[in-house]
């Protein structure tokens, strides 16, 4: 299974950062895509079914959405969380009597979702409100292989790169609670590595129990930061595992 998750950065769909973002989207060829900051309009192409958050608040009549899940091949089902705006849930009929939940999520710095509160106090709301819907979701639904992704807005290495320390040790503390393993960061952090450890990476993978799949590999793109320029302000980020 492929599984990517990238930031679009409210690209309008006709412009010509959209007209560069989408030949990503094809090559990358992911099996489940966690979009965020993306429009509507800008899918990963054909045969993918689709679960977007609601509107953002502070945006009324915008198509752009915090979180998009798309899933191809298999079909989908919404499930409620606590932030409907910068979350959403699927439940992912696998077959062979296998489901995975995708939860994505767009935490708040700094680009926050929550303009009126500090960055860091707005972010530890946010993280305690999502681990409650992580706890719920996977005493919920127990045989479901829980998968979370998008943009943290926090990196998870040793050395620091962006976000703080304070909000690095409670994302941390909030995954090990809910038995959650970040897939992408460490050893595994794809844009540590492309770059040669000029930055690290704020869009995270993670997956609940996760001795019971094989990481094949982490990856990033495009590769380089002068790539970037003009495509994102996020490389995108991806991995794929087996799970027998």
């Amino acid at each position: 299974m492929k599984i990517a998750t990238w930031s679009l950065q409210r690209t309008l769909p006709e412009s010509s950062q959209a007209i560069l973002q989408r030949p990503w989207l094809q090559r990358i060829d992911a099996d489940i895509w966690i979009l965020t900051e993306a429009d509507l309009a800008i899918s990963p192409g054909q045969g993918y079914s689709t679960l977007a958050s609601g509107p953002p608040s502070q945006a009324p009549g915008e198509t752009w959405r915090w979180v998009q899940i798309w899933v191809r091949h298999w079909s989908l089902s919404p499930v409620p969380t606590s932030d409907p705006t910068t979350t959403t849930c699927a439940l992912v009929d696998l077959g062979q009597e296998r489901s995975c939940l995708i939860y994505g999520t767009v935490l708040p710095l700094p680009d926050n979702p929550y303009p009126d509160a500090d960055h860091e106090q707005a972010f530890a709301i946010a993280l305690r409100q999502q681990q409650q819907d992580w706890l719920h979701l996977q005493a919920t639904y127990p045989e479901a292989l829980l998968i979370l992704a998008g943009d943290f807005n926090q990196d998870l290495n040793v050395l620091p790169y962006y976000g703080s320390r304070r909000n690095k040790q409670a994302l941390r503390h909030a995954l090990a609670v809910a038995n959650l393993d970040c897939l992408t960061f460490g050893d595994n952090d794809p844009v540590r590595r492309l770059i040669d450890g000029q930055h690290s990476n704020i869009d995270h993978i993670c997956v609940a129990q996760s001795q019971i799949v094989h990481l094949q590999g982490t990856f990033a793109w495009p590769p380089s930061l002068e790539e970037l320029r003009g495509l994102s302000d996020h490389f995108g980020v991806g991995l794929e595992f087996t799970w027998p």
